[in-house]
């Protein structure tokens, strides 16, 4: 009996072995990770899906806003100075701010007004909640008041989205729209028609490709992104493109993503390429030492390396592990759509980060889809 006893024992305990091996296994995801990175995720108060983090002075301060639906902002005077951030607390976001009609989606920012991209649903004849129609608004920060400056009924097949350079210096900010083809620069509440539209080369001249002129201070009918570099904005059909410019220094190098590649410049006309060795960018930030790559597998960093004249600013090839639990909160079971550093003269660990993170698996935590930030007074990641 005493010989049974101990076979059942053995095979309870392979059995239970066999059995935690398989739970450990299924819960290898966002949530584990995090378990394992010994962080407790705080509450979120911006959670779904934000298309992007811009900056705008308002009031007279810098502030960050972002847009899960409902438009949000908050300071970040202060977290140019962390001294005022502890690990208890943390700035709040204001909901205050007047919202458009319907269902914002994205925002862009320029040197003085706020845009939002909006899709007003409807029921249909059956009862089911449908696309009608899109529209931009800009927000005049003096009046307090939205405008609509273009709409359209709903499609599906036809572009309709904000970007803007969205730089550390307010006064090299810009916003632009594009709708299918068509691109406009954005001026306050103006409204947009066929006469104020930049030339967005809607047709190719003959024996003209598209990378005879893309990347360039004309926008295409592809363009997706911006940045502003020595005086002028150039225009990309990238995902991402942005510089390293900081509040008190001048871009000295341009930066654009392809599928998993970084292609950078000092000219915005000589280009070199390093591969990430990731999955496609969406979207890129600079710290003084990092290069931070938002992918469609998570967020992802490369050591910035100097460059003959001493300027940290040339992003070695692959990538490395963090420091920090940034991996843990935006894993590859997210897309990170998004990423803004507050203070990029500072160091990683040392800067004010925002990043977004929307569900590309379904391993993924609705919980943790949203807005997540790092402060170095705190020296992790988690939910905002």
């Amino acid at each position: 009996m005493k010989r049974y006893n101990s076979r059942i024992k053995i095979l309870f305990s392979a059995l239970l072995a066999v059995t935690a091996a398989s739970i450990f296994s299924a819960c290898d995801g966002v949530v584990f990770h995090d378990i394992r990175k010994e962080v407790k995720l705080e509450k979120a108060k911006i959670s779904g899906d934000i298309h992007n983090i811009v900056r705008l002075k308002y009031n007279g301060v810098e502030h960050v806003f972002a847009s899960n639906g409902t438009i949000y902002y908050r300071s970040v005077n202060a977290d140019t100075n962390l001294g005022t951030v502890t690990i208890d607390s943390k700035i709040d976001w204001n909901d205050d701010l007047p919202n458009p009609d319907d269902h914002v989606f994205s925002l862009a920012a320029d040197t003085k007004y706020l845009y939002a991209a909006t899709i007003e649903i409807v029921k249909d004849d059956d009862g089911y909640n449908v696309p009608k129609s899109r529209s931009l608004w800009c927000f005049d920060p003096d009046s307090k008041a939205w405008k609509i400056i273009y709409t359209s009924n709903y499609s599906s097949v036809t572009t309709f989205i904000l970007f803007c350079t969205n730089t550390p210096k307010p006064e090299n900010r810009k916003a632009y729209f594009r709708y299918g083809t068509t691109v406009w620069e954005l001026s306050g509440t103006t409204v947009l028609t066929a006469d104020n539209k930049m030339d967005a080369k809607e047709k190719l001249a003959s024996g003209e490709t598209l990378a005879s002129f893309d990347n360039t201070t004309t926008p295409t009918y592809a363009t997706k992104s911006c940045a502003f570099f020595k005086d002028a904005v150039y225009f990309s059909s990238s995902d991402a493109m942005t510089t390293n410019e900081t509040s008190n220094k001048d871009a000295t190098y341009i930066y654009r993503s392809l599928a998993d590649n970084i292609i950078y410049s000092t000219d915005a006309t000589s280009w070199t390429m390093v591969n990430l060795n990731h999955k496609s960018i969406l979207s890129i930030a600079l710290t003084a030492n990092y290069l931070l790559a938002g992918t469609t597998g998570g967020i992802i960093h490369t050591p910035l390396k100097a460059d003959s004249n001493k300027i940290v600013a040339i992003p070695a090839a692959g990538h490395v592990d963090f420091s920090t639990n940034a991996d843990a909160a935006l894993s590859s079971y997210y897309d990170v759509q998004a990423i803004l550093v507050v203070n990029p003269s500072n160091d990683e660990t040392a800067a004010t980060i925002f990043a977004t993170a929307e569900t590309s698996s379904t391993s993924a935590s609705l919980n943790n889809v949203g807005l997540w930030s790092y402060f170095s007074s705190r020296n992790e990641w988690n939910r905002e």
